[in-house]
């Protein structure tokens, strides 16, 4: 199962469906991307190989288009317009299941497989 780090809080609001853009640099290169675990960490991951092993998965997503960022997204960014800047990259989500009970996981950058133990704790997890 492909995974996603995304910074607290920002993975919760998007598990609770609050904020509905994910806010990138970077395209994904094949889209859509189905069944994307999200992994909610406290540290922002800015170096190749950098880890955080508090993650835990909040939520499977659907990731569906890539836009330029613009203001008026800021509500649905989980930022407000005063945080704003052009040159970024809006991730349309959707098809959101949050997970009532997180699953540990290792946080890494970029896209990156969940350890067969941890995909099938998810796995687990939706079905309830």
């Amino acid at each position: 199962m492909k995974a996603l780090s995304v910074v607290e809080p920002w993975g919760t609001m998007i598990a609770n469906k609050t904020k509905l853009l994910e806010i990138r640099t970077w395209c994904p290169e094949v889209l859509p991307m189905i069944n994307v675990a999200l992994v909610q960490n406290s540290t922002r991951l800015t170096k190749e190989g950098d880890e955080d092993l508090t993650g835990q998965v909040v939520a499977v997503v659907d990731i569906v288009s890539c836009e330029p960022w613009v203001k008026e997204d800021c509500e649905h960014s989980g930022c407000d317009e005063s945080e704003f800047e052009s040159g970024w990259l809006a991730w349309k989500l959707s098809n959101v299941r949050k997970l009532d009970n997180p699953v540990k996981a290792i946080a890494k950058r970029k896209f990156y497989d969940l350890a067969d133990s941890e995909a099938t704790k998810v796995k687990l997890e939706l079905r309830t």
